[in-house]
């Protein structure tokens, strides 16, 4: 991705979407020739969930799931001017343990591009690289 493109595509995930800049998303990197894309969400104290434990709530990990996973499919098209044309359709989270630290880094891959239909897969860990939730997500691309 050239630099222009690529400064277009952080710009959308970072600053574009209203939501994104609230939660405080940064993308870390996006490759849209093996439809990855990492990002990075600073843990505030706003997002705990169970504030005897310190964990974030389940809601902040789904919301980065369908961000990153939203920021795959977009750079998955042929052109990013199309992103506004996508809307999540379907997804699935798994949480598998209890986030830990200050942040949490999502990694999304595109599994099927379709004419209709992507469908991403997303990891998310904490920062200590534990595994803390895997998610699915299938958008849709309307004409």
């Amino acid at each position: 991705m050239d630099a222009q493109t690529g400064d277009a595509f952080r710009s959308m995930v970072e600053e574009l979407i209203p939501f994104n800049r609230f939660l405080g998303l940064r993308l870390e990197s996006a490759d849209r020739d093996t439809g990855r894309v990492v990002t990075r969400l600073p843990l505030r104290p706003e997002f705990i969930g169970n504030a005897l434990r310190e964990m974030p709530h389940g809601g902040v990990l789904s919301a980065l799931i369908d961000a990153t996973a939203g920021s795959a499919a977009a750079l998955s098209l042929p052109d990013l001017g199309m992103a506004d044309r996508l809307a999540t359709i379907d997804m699935r989270v798994d949480y598998l343990r209890a986030a830990r630290g200050r942040e949490l880094v999502a990694s999304a891959e595109v599994m099927r591009t379709g004419r209709r239909v992507i469908v991403v897969r997303v990891d998310v860990r904490d920062d200590g690289g534990t595994l803390v939730a895997l998610g699915s997500a299938a958008f849709n691309v309307a004409r």
